[in-house]
């Protein structure tokens, strides 16, 4: 024989095998056999939308990294924000005027937070009078309805919002 022939029918084993056992298909051209044609469209349908739901679902993984986290509430009625060495968690916590919100250092670094409206007198009672190390903490009870931004004062890039309503 004809060593073109040879590497020829080689190539061409070679390619059925892995099409039919390295892939999992035990069908051909993706078509399950011996299926009414009712079945090979659903077939053909889902090896088709398969490809996008997966990268729906890759995308859904991404972003869910900044998923909106769980709200703790503590047994005396306050909520639990946790500074973090990766920022506040929750970053944004919905309450009610007259609840309290109970910030604690989980982080290697020092907290202390102010508003990120300086000018406002409202704003600035929120104002932590000192810095706190790992496991302090700072309460605060939010008497005014608003958006109170804030930001840790010793690493001005750790932020969050307290929505008061």
């Amino acid at each position: 024989m004809n060593k073109k022939y040879i590497i020829t029918a080689v190539v061409i084993a070679l390619v059925f095998v892995y099409g039919v056992f390295l892939r999992g298909d035990k069908s051909l051209n993706g078509i399950p056999m011996n299926e009414t044609p009712q079945e090979q469209e659903q077939a053909t349908t889902s090896a088709t939308t398969l490809p996008v739901a997966h990268s729906v679902t890759k995308t859904t993984t991404t972003t869910s990294a900044p998923k909106a986290s769980s709200v703790t509430i503590l047994k005396d009625g306050s909520y639990l924000v946790s500074y973090t060495d990766r920022g506040f968690v929750p970053a944004t916590l919905e309450i009610k005027t007259g609840k309290s919100v109970h910030f604690v250092n989980n982080s290697n670094k020092a907290m202390s937070l102010t508003t990120t409206e300086p000018n406002s007198q409202i704003y600035g009672e929120f104002n932590q009078g000192k810095t706190v190390g790992k496991g302090g903490s700072y309460d605060f009870t939010f008497l005014q309805s608003g958006v109170w931004s804030y930001v840790n004062r010793n690493n001005q890039v750790d932020k969050g919002v307290v929505i008061v309503k």
